[in-house]
């Protein structure tokens, strides 16, 4: 017994020393450059536009012509302080939000009966344009 239990640990004394684990850290990669930026609508915001619509603008200057052609724009909704966000398409208490977008602005459109009173007081609108490596 005390030699199977001899050449058991010197097994494994020659095994773990002859495996071992290494962590690797790869520190040399590109970040690629973001930048978020967080505005509020307020109720009065919103211009009707016909009986079921009504849009609001936001003015981003950091929204250039680069990111229109090649960047990445991500924009997001919160109804509920930032606890939670919605993408286009977005549907809150029966008012079906989209958006779009050109150089320095940004298009909020809401639709739905009686949109001008269904709009929560305050939404959160989060805007993120991220650089992005155009491939043709």
């Amino acid at each position: 017994m005390k030699r199977f239990l001899l050449a058991f640990l010197i097994g494994t004394a020659a095994l773990a020393s002859t495996s071992s684990c290494t962590k690797e850290y790869y520190e040399n990669y590109d970040l690629i450059p973001s930048i978020t930026a967080v505005y509020t609508v307020t109720g009065n915001s919103w211009i009707a536009d016909g009986s079921s619509n009504a849009y609001t603008d936001l003015d981003v200057p950091e929204l250039t012509d680069y990111y229109i052609k090649q960047g990445i724009v991500n924009i997001a909704l919160s109804f509920d302080n930032e606890d939670t966000y919605h993408t286009n398409g977005a549907i809150h208490n029966g008012v079906t939000y989209r958006f779009d977008y050109s150089e320095g602005l940004i298009r909020i459109y809401a639709a739905g009966t009686n949109v001008l009173n269904r709009i929560p007081q305050s939404v959160v609108v989060k805007v993120s344009l991220t650089e992005a490596d155009y491939v043709e």
